[in-house]
């Protein structure tokens, strides 16, 4: 349901013409008309773009009864949006224009010259970029609120072949297999493994050397449906850097370890943990006062007093007073642009120097850092889009044959 997309894919297919007295109209809808001069420019159109994108077109008959009943169902839109009232303003429809044109790297000059250059009018482009806008405020109005995808519908997807081959990352997975006839005591080359890697042994040559299998341990980047059945849900399961149980096969017994995962969903945040103390100037004490404290505090806690403690003493951060000063995990754009910087530049368990934000006098201490693995949570979003869009045409395509199924409609003889 992108609408910019859609709009950038036709909106040269959408230069109806304009009508004048001796347009013959074609089909009555309710107390609307569509004219045969707006049949024509869509069928013409659309063979333009076919013969662009080398696609054929049903015939003649067939694509015009198509096109008429795309027009019908979009005047009856249209009048609904009329009926409560739907409006576009010049502001959206400019905002809308400019997003079009960036998504496909233009600025409005170069926009406006390349509609013109194909041989459409910029004004005919905008109301008919504004008739689309109007639909599909219709649309989300009339279907949105009718769609629910629950947690069940959303691990189910999830679960899907087509969702794992489409979504999933691709698991750079690497194995020690101990063979069924070895020596070897699969426990013993476990731990070993897990000491050498821990020791920071580069994992390849840990695998390399301690597999008995034929590819020095290294199964490559394969999506999850890629991998044998046997091992698809224990890797699933998998953080990076981490360790299967052993498996048995017919092959002997594996130790399977994610050394990396790639893909267009794989996204890792890195996240602070900081405290701080924070002090809001007012009128008892003003921004000069709440300066020097805030000083005198920096300079206790150097001392040895412990932060947490003069924390629940002065803070004004009621969120965080009494908890010593302490903030949840958090990624960048959390905080105020001045105290997101000093943490940023801040080394862990180093006090800052005091500093000034919107909010008033800071120090903070860096606690901790840390890099977190986003891309389920970036899956599931996707998968969750994916369902919503779903079941939007589905409905959008029930709601509108009941629309047409309520409306007047007389189509004309050609």
């Amino acid at each position: 349901m992108d609408f910019l997309i859609r709009i950038l894919i036709c909106f040269l297919a959408m230069s109806f013409l304009n009508a004048n007295s001796l347009d013959r109209v074609a089909v009555i809808v309710n107390d609307g008309v569509v004219l045969e001069s707006e049949i024509v420019q869509k069928i013409t159109d659309l063979e333009k773009a076919s013969a662009i994108n080398g696609e054929k077109l049903p015939p003649q008959d067939e694509l015009r009864n198509r096109i008429i009943e795309e027009l019908i169902l979009e005047e009856l839109q249209l009048q609904v949006a009329d009926q409560v009232g739907i409006k576009i303003s010049d502001e959206e429809l400019n905002i809308t224009i400019k997003k079009l044109a960036q998504q496909n790297e233009l600025n409005l000059e170069a926009f406006i010259k390349f509609v013109e250059e194909q041989g459409d009018s910029y004004e005919q482009v905008r109301e008919n970029i504004k008739r689309s806008m109007k639909i599909q405020r219709v649309q989300q109005g009339r279907i949105q609120n009718k769609i629910q995808i629950t947690r069940e519908e959303l691990s189910n997807f999830l679960n899907t072949e087509e969702a794992k081959s489409q979504l999933g990352p691709e698991l750079s997975v690497k194995q020690i297999l101990i063979r069924n006839d070895s020596e070897n005591d699969i426990n013993a080359v476990f731990e070993l493994a897990k000491e050498q890697i821990s020791n920071g042994i580069n994992p390849k040559e840990v695998f390399q050397n301690l597999s008995e299998d034929n590819n020095d341990g290294d199964l490559g980047y394969r999506n999850i449906t890629k991998f044998p059945g046997l091992f698809q849900e224990p890797i699933n399961n998998l953080e990076i850097g981490e360790f299967t149980n052993v498996i048995e096969s017919g092959a002997g017994k594996h130790i399977l370890y994610l050394d990396d995962k790639r893909g267009p969903m794989v996204t890792f945040e890195k996240q602070w943990e900081v405290r701080h103390i924070l002090l809001i100037p007012n009128r008892i004490r003003d921004e000069i006062e709440s300066e020097k404290i805030i000083i005198e505090i920096r300079e206790r806690i150097n001392l040895g007093e412990a932060f947490e403690d003069l924390a629940r003493e002065f803070s004004d951060d009621p969120g965080s007073k009494q908890e010593g000063g302490r903030l949840d995990w958090a990624p960048e754009g959390t905080y105020a642009p001045e105290f997101e910087r000093v943490m940023k530049e801040s080394n862990e368990n180093e006090l800052s120097a005091p500093f000034l934000s919107q909010f008033g006098w800071h120090i903070l201490e860096v606690t901790g850092t840390r890099v977190v693995d986003k891309t389920n949570e970036r899956i599931e979003d996707q998968a969750f889009s994916y369902l919503f869009n779903r079941k939007f045409e589905e409905e959008l395509e029930t709601d509108l044959q009941e629309l047409r199924a309520e409306a007047f409609v007389e189509i004309k003889e050609s």
